[in-house]
């Protein structure tokens, strides 16, 4: 089958990176011919993304449309499907999952634990709905925020107030602040015929809100990752899902609580490329095509993804540092090619699969692995 993607960032270029090994011909629709996707795609239809128009244009080149991120306005779309253009998952699944408190119902209609939330217009209309929370709060865009984005702290009454007065309160929710003993994803994928497949379960490590490193598998207990493959798994066949999914957890003292959803290929799952029989790129293609799905275990002992973040604005290449990154052994370099630097934003990724046979080991490894990138590209520099 012939794949349309809506979007042409780096997931798009790493599915269709996938989609040259599996034989498949992919085209991705995006506004700029030299966002990262476009240069190994197949095709490229220019267009605002996800405008009607260009759907259209897409659709008339392949079998099946997939997305690339959940930020698309689906409304005008569904005229298409309603013609019989393929998209997977379908835009009723998807609509399920693009605001994160549709999301927090559906989760808590499968008794998922999410943490306490209450949206904003009800909390300023009724403030007896606060009762049981602390100060810090969490204020979170119900779309579109992702990377540290459509986030705030709130620390005291005061600052509710004047947040509340600032935006639009129909277009947030609030959090309880979780104190949360580590930072966990999984990500699993769903075929036509509804095949489940997990991949092992990630722990991830945040600076400056964004994602900047990722180890596989996750220190926890057994049990813990069980619960996270019962949570994704529920998820996928309540939804009728096809295709590949991340759930963002917090592993608290009550339990795993689901933070959010992303129905998509995901950051978190990018070291699959080297550390896993099947990759979630491969994966994600599998599942729109209508094949059955890969095997998804580590074929490594573990393996660390450090994202490459903008640590300045700037239009640099980076060539040195790419070229010192790409030298370093035992290393993978994935560099996406975007035309600016900003601070926090993801311009490349690492992956190192690691030896070592023990926990002992292991850590070492995962030093040894910071500390030498850390030299060449700022780690664990803080975002501004």
């Amino acid at each position: 089958m012939r794949v349309g993607i809506i979007g042409a960032g780096q997931l798009a270029q790493m599915l269709a990176m996938a989609a040259q090994t599996m034989g498949i011909s992919l085209v991705v629709q995006g506004p700029r011919g030299h966002d990262p996707a476009v240069g190994v795609a197949s095709g490229w239809v220019e267009g605002p993304l996800g405008a009607p128009e260009a759907v259209k244009a897409l659709s008339e080149q392949v079998d099946v449309i997939g997305f690339e991120n959940e930020l698309i306005d689906l409304a005008p779309l569904q005229p298409l499907e309603e013609e019989g253009v393929m998209f997977r998952p379908s835009l009723a699944t998807l609509s399920n999952l693009m605001d994160k408190r549709r999301q927090r119902h559906i989760l808590q209609d499968l008794n998922i634990l999410v943490p306490a939330w209450v949206h904003l217009k009800e909390a300023m209309a009724h403030p007896e709905c606060l009762n049981g929370f602390t100060y810090p709060l969490i204020a979170k865009a119900a779309s579109g925020g992702y990377d540290g984005q459509g986030l705030r702290t709130l620390d005291d009454a005061e600052a509710l107030g004047a947040f509340a007065e600032a935006v639009d309160p129909e277009d947030w929710y609030l959090e309880r602040f979780v104190d949360f003993e580590r930072e966990l994803a999984m990500v699993g994928g769903r075929s036509i015929e509804g095949e489940v497949r997990c991949y092992p379960l990630l722990e991830t490590h945040q600076l400056g809100q964004v994602c900047a490193t990722v180890l596989a598998p996750a220190s926890v207990p057994q049990s813990v990752e069980a619960r996270a493959i019962t949570i994704i798994g529920s998820i996928l066949q309540q939804l009728n899902y096809v295709g590949v999914l991340a759930v963002e957890m917090f592993l608290a003292p009550e339990g795993l609580l689901v933070n959010e959803l992303a129905p998509r290929t995901h950051n978190s799952g990018h070291l699959t490329i080297e550390a896993c029989a099947t990759s979630q790129f491969e994966q994600h293609l599998r599942a729109l095509t209508g094949m059955s799905l890969g095997p998804t275990d580590l074929q490594v002992p573990g393996a660390l993804m450090i994202n490459l973040l903008g640590f300045e604005d700037s239009r640099k290449t980076y060539a040195h540092e790419q070229q010192a990154l790409a030298a370093l052994s035992g290393f993978h370099l994935h560099w996406y090619g975007k035309q600016v630097s900003r601070r926090g934003r993801k311009l490349g990724h690492v992956t190192r699969c690691l030896t070592g046979s023990t926990p002992a080991q292991c850590h070492q490894d995962i030093q040894e692995s910071l500390t030498a990138v850390n030299r060449i590209w700022p780690v664990s520099r803080p975002m501004a």
